[in-house]
């Protein structure tokens, strides 16, 4: 049995590997991935375990902790790199395949589960989110859990599956706020359809209580830590401002429009499925609980319309879309009237594997960018830094963005002290601070130590209390 899954699932993962694995210590830690990476790795050297710090004087409210923990154990045991921080997010990747694929196998044929498997692991949309630190992987994976012990416990028609299905959804709010809850209704849905209703009612009451009750304990241990100021940024900034579009607005259509424009050539597929499910009667007609198209289809279309009435929307958001549209393409490239392709599914995929592994050392070897390199700005910090034998932990930082304090706190193993600059000499007179410079500015404003780009090192010296720079 276990010989069986591995061989289902097999495939799918090395079309992941394949797709995810060459050069993949190229890029840097930069946006999202600096920052993240940043709190997960001084969650296990400065901090406290659990509770997120932006920098050693500010607790970061915004994210719950265990997927930034998860990236920053990593970080901890392996080394501080770019390669090492994308290794949990393949990870994660590789389970949601391996679930979604376990999930079809047990609605539909092997066929389908491993076509399914295939067409998700080489969707670009859902491999190139390997490529950064993304709470939204860890969510999905914990989400997925959820949707293979309901999909099981609807098979078996036992409700104890129901209940469990809570624990991966409160780990999945323990990844990003709130988001996981939405997607019981979509499961309740399902127990309708397929004439159990008695299971939606637990979804909808049972599996929140243990969802609650898995997630609670952290929330309540960081109220208990920073009281107000915690609920107000956490629940009001995070998630009521984002709900009321106060953080960024898109159109309606934006998911839609993001779907047309990238799920190729599987939309094809996905278009094909729907033709022979619904306007060619009886083709995929089959009992609702084995209906991967009508399910998939549902899942899809319910999470699409939540999407795109939340009026923040960023395209990593929709994640959750393609495991399921994989089911619906599925179901339509496993009925092509292709023999010839039937054949091949039937011999199990034959020449794929090594083609796939071929190709995965020919990738790996080939001199290929795949992403920017690192910033010659900081590069040259660095350098210089090391050049005048100036320790790291001496600079101050004025002026920097969160994002660029994480970076130097990645590549220097210190975070930066914060340094005002104030009225007449003070005790920090004479203290080297990196700070920001436009290029544009009189270079006599304030003295440079060292310029590139929009990095700078003054002496606090000769710092007004005013931006580097400024008239």
């Amino acid at each position: 049995m276990l010989l069986n899954r591995f061989k289902l699932v097999g495939l799918p993962c090395l079309v992941l590997l394949c797709c995810t694995l060459p050069h993949l210590e190229q890029g840097d830690f930069r946006r999202d991935t600096g920052r993240y990476a940043a709190v997960g790795l001084f969650m296990w050297t400065g901090g406290q375990l659990g509770v997120p710090y932006l920098n050693p004087e500010t607790p970061y409210f915004n994210k719950p902790p265990l997927a930034t923990a998860i990236h920053g154990l990593f970080l901890k045991t392996f080394g501080v790199r770019v390669a090492v921080a994308r290794v949990p997010s393949i990870l994660a990747a590789l389970g949601v395949v391996i679930l979604s694929v376990l999930t079809v196998r047990l609605l539909a044929s092997r066929a389908e589960a491993t076509v399914s498997g295939l067409v998700l692991a080489s969707t670009y949309e859902f491999f190139r989110r390997t490529r950064e630190i993304s709470l939204d992987f860890w969510q999905l994976f914990f989400v997925m859990m959820a949707v293979y012990l309901v999909a099981k416990s609807l098979k078996q028609r036992r409700s104890a599956g129901l209940l469990l299905a809570g624990v991966p959804i409160g780990l999945a709010l323990l990844c990003k706020p709130l988001v996981a809850l939405g997607v019981l209704p979509v499961l309740a849905l399902w127990a309708v359809l397929v004439g159990q209703r008695r299971a939606a009612v637990w979804l909808l009451t049972g599996t929140v209580a243990v969802a609650v009750v898995v997630a609670a304990p952290w929330h309540l241990y960081m109220w208990s830590l920073f009281g107000p100021a915690f609920t107000a940024r956490y629940f009001g900034h995070e998630v009521l401002s984002r709900v009321q579009g106060k953080l960024t607005t898109m159109p309606f259509w934006y998911f839609p429009a993001t779907l047309f424009r990238n799920y190729w050539p599987w939309m094809l597929a996905v278009a094909w499925a729907v033709r022979e499910r619904w306007w060619r009667s009886g083709r995929l007609l089959r009992p609702p609980l084995r209906d991967v198209a009508l399910l998939g289809c549902v899942w899809v279309g319910c999470v699409l319309l939540m999407l795109s009435f939340f009026p923040d929307k960023k395209v990593n958001y929709g994640l959750p879309l393609y495991p399921m549209l994989s089911w619906v393409a599925s179901a339509g490239l496993c009925r092509l009237p292709w023999r010839g392709l039937r054949t091949w599914y039937a011999r199990g995929f034959a020449g794929l594997a090594p083609v796939t592994a071929a190709l995965l050392v020919l990738l790996s070897l080939l001199p290929i960018r795949f992403q920017a390199p690192p910033s010659e700005d900081w590069q040259a910090l660095f350098r210089w830094l090391r050049e005048e034998r100036i320790p790291l932990d001496s600079l101050n930082h004025h002026n920097l963005d969160a994002d660029s304090i994480c970076y130097y706190y990645l590549k220097a193993g210190v975070f930066p002290k914060p340094f005002v600059p104030g009225p007449g000499p003070g005790p920090d007179a004479g203290r080297l601070v990196l700070t920001t410079h436009d290029p544009n500015s009189d270079p006599r404003a304030v003295p440079a130590l060292f310029v590139a780009g929009e990095l700078a090192v003054v002496s606090s010296t000769n710092m007004a209390p005013r931006k580097l720079g400024a008239d």
